[in-house]
């Protein structure tokens, strides 16, 4: 989207104030609300490009004001008669308010999501043993399994740690139903064990490290962008949910080596995606509004990438084990 509405509710005395805040390139003043009341509503229509600056001034302003709001609502066309105006669909950036409200009422662990994961673990741990590729991508569609990892990945970025918390209890909770899941089908369902997409998730490449790498990168621009990300939820879900499937399976049939491949696989794709993610946000400007919260999320910013490319290296070397000839495997 090139434009947004930014209405911004106000005490009747500051609305003058706020009024000065249409005088700059991008942003124009929509309307104020009829005088009822003690508060009043700014309206701004503003361009994707002004947008973070009006609302990073536009708190700047208000933080001693008391009872303030700013909505954000979206715009889906603007007709102007200016021939020459160019649109500003190259790098449009979504401010770090609209990203932080998109991801965390997705990035929190309800009775829904735990449904979803449910009816998703069942369906890909049932597709990996029919070895029916239809049937994993379906489970792919449903698994709520991109807003708990660009959850964690956007607190680090913005230091917010309650977003960190929940997106991180999401993300554990909703693998652990999964391998529970796959591990009472391993019990109870007969199967074989070399079926080609169920073994697939036993042999870990680093094609699949490469595959995580572009899932987080997409995942994360995606979502800077303003883009539709159920797609690239889909590439998430692949990385995510039929490994922990996976692991399931193998361990309700005793196989432990190749549980411990699938697991191997699973926190290859786990490091990889919050890798790329992080660093997608990094390069996109989403950091906080503050210089101070700004030099405070830096320390942990760095701190996490290290933490994130550390383990993905480790990882990758258990990996070569795997498919460098002369190395010895990790599954006998």
């Amino acid at each position: 989207m090139s434009h947004q509405y930014v209405h911004v509710i106000v005490p009747k005395d500051t609305v003058d104030d706020i009024i000065d805040f249409a005088e700059r390139d991008g942003v124009t003043l929509a309307g104020i609300s009829a005088a009822k009341g003690p508060v009043r509503t700014v309206s701004f229509l503003t361009t994707a490009k002004a947008q973070q600056s009006l609302l990073d001034d536009l708190q700047g302003a208000l933080h001693k004001t008391e009872d303030w709001q700013i909505a954000i609502a979206p715009v889906d066309a603007v007709v102007t008669r200016k021939q020459d105006q160019k649109t500003e669909e190259e790098e449009i950036t979504e401010s770090r308010e609209t990203l932080l409200a998109e991801i965390s009422k997705n990035a929190s662990i309800t009775p829904t999501s735990l449904t979803l994961v449910a009816i998703s673990a069942v369906v890909a741990a049932l597709g990996m043993i029919e070895s029916n590729v239809a049937a994993i991508i379906g489970a792919m569609v449903i698994a709520p399994l991109l807003g708990p990892l660009l959850g964690s990945i956007l607190g680090v970025s913005l230091g917010e740690r309650d977003l960190i918390i929940r997106s991180a209890q999401a993300s554990a909770v909703g693998i652990a139903l999964a391998v529970v899941i796959g591990g009472l089908l391993g019990v109870v369902l007969p199967f074989d064990l070399t079926s080609k997409e169920l073994a697939s998730r036993a042999a870990v490449g680093f094609d699949d490290i490469a595959l995580a790498l572009a899932a987080g990168a997409a995942a994360a621009l995606s979502m800077t962008a303003g883009a539709s990300s159920i797609l690239v939820g889909v590439m998430v879900a692949v990385a995510l949910m039929p490994p922990a499937a996976a692991i399931g399976l193998f361990l309700g049939k005793s196989a432990w080596p190749m549980a411990g491949d699938a697991a191997l696989l699973l926190g290859v794709n786990l490091a990889a995606l919050h890798l790329s993610g992080q660093i997608v946000f990094l390069i996109r400007g989403i950091k906080p509004r503050t210089r101070y919260r700004q030099a405070k999320v830096k320390q942990a910013i760095r701190f996490s990438l290290i933490v994130s490319a550390a383990l993905l290296i480790l990882l990758a070397i258990l990996v070569g084990y795997q498919v460098i000839p002369g190395n010895f495997p990790l599954q006998e």
